[in-house]
């Protein structure tokens, strides 16, 4: 049996990941649904996280923000990528680590890798040149870098051809976040307008000058960033954040808009929580940008002018007026969600697929 090894950020304990699980915290058995290589074949370990003490932490973390890279992480986990016939990371640094590692010590570590890119394409693009080449000296040595976005795929293979880049769907689990039916839309009370999300590339405060002066609304925020972004917003505005995934798909069910507040950016930011609404059958308004519309048309989600208050305004009144239009946009994203499968299982499976066409062909 094919042994595959993922690589997860240091703070990352899968024991009691599933314990979170099991008690309806998380949504998945494992992070990002990566138990699903079982499934395809694979006997799956995952990294080991250690309790550090405070001094261990911060030089952990110092070296890791010198080179980008959690190396110590990866060195407390060399054995296991050591045992490994794939080798799977899931955020840049994790990358970073076992293709630097990998180069450092090429008889130990043999596995093919299978490297997440999310962040580092948007943030190298506005700096220097020599960055960017560093980041393609890099990844030419992964066997396969994995995107959520066609625009992230794109950009690095323009930036080094030799990178093997491809773009797979994200997915959510849809046993957690799934509705039997279309739920009634309703057009009997002020619009309940939700906006979830805790990344950097959320932009409050376009959503803030979109929305502070609207009429017959109401606004829910769950975001543990939010009043961190914005220096003032609206005191009937409610501001929480959620611990359990009840509370999330609460606040879902409360909703009747949900949107998705975003700075531009090119991998798919936002991308969990249309999802999730589209599961849940909650019509969205997003920003166009980072490679949504790869996922979802125009004519199942309801974009905006990225960076655009009135835009983003405009769409909001569009859908507080015009129920039939919510209705559409909550129909169609709904049926593309569930006949495209974008869940955590596909996107799983949509690597293995990648690897397997790799391997067929004599790919190292």
């Amino acid at each position: 049996m094919r042994k595959a090894f993922v690589l997860l950020w240091a703070e990352i304990s899968v024991e009691n990941w599933k314990k979170s699980f099991e008690e309806g915290i998380r949504p998945d058995r494992s992070p990002y649904g990566y138990h699903y290589l079982e499934e395809s074949g694979f006997d799956v370990f995952y990294s080991q996280s250690v309790n550090e003490n405070y001094l261990s932490r911060i030089i952990r973390k110092s070296i890791s923000r010198i080179f980008r890279a959690d190396l110590v992480h990866a060195v407390r986990n060399i054995r296991g990528m050591a045992k490994a016939d794939y080798i799977f990371t899931h955020t840049d640094r994790e990358t970073f680590s076992v293709l630097l590692l990998r180069t450092v010590f090429p008889w130990l570590i043999k596995g093919k890798t299978v490297c997440q890119i999310i962040w580092s394409p948007d943030l190298l693009k506005q700096q220097s040149k020599f960055g960017a080449r560093i980041l393609g000296a890099v990844l030419r040595k992964a066997d396969l870098v994995i995107t959520l976005s066609s625009q992230n795929q794109d950009w690095l293979n323009q930036l080094d051809s030799r990178i093997n880049a491809r773009s797979v769907k994200f997915g959510i689990c849809h046993d957690s976040f799934s509705a039997e039916e279309l739920p009634a839309v309703r057009d009997d009370s002020a619009l309940r307008i939700l906006a979830i999300g805790n990344d950097e590339h959320r932009d409050w405060k376009t959503f803030c000058a979109a929305l502070s002066e609207a009429r017959d609304v109401r606004i829910r925020v769950l975001s543990r960033t939010f009043k961190k972004s914005v220096a003032s917003y609206p005191d009937d505005w409610e501001i929480e954040s959620a611990n359990s995934l009840a509370e999330v798909k609460d606040a879902y069910a409360w909703a009747d808009l949900v949107v998705v507040p975003l700075k531009s950016n090119m991998h798919a930011s936002g991308i969990t929580c249309v999802l999730e609404a589209a599961f849940l059958g909650v019509p969205v308004i997003a920003a166009n940008t980072g490679g949504l519309t790869d996922y979802f048309d125009e004519g199942e989600i309801m974009y905006y002018e990225t960076g655009s208050a009135e835009s983003l305004g405009s769409q909001v009144r569009k859908f507080a007026t015009d129920v039939s239009a919510r209705r559409s946009y909550q129909r169609a994203a709904f049926y593309r969600a569930r006949n495209e499968t974008l869940t955590s299982k596909n996107y799983i499976d949509q690597q293995v697929s990648l690897i397997l066409a790799r391997d067929a062909i004599g790919g190292t």
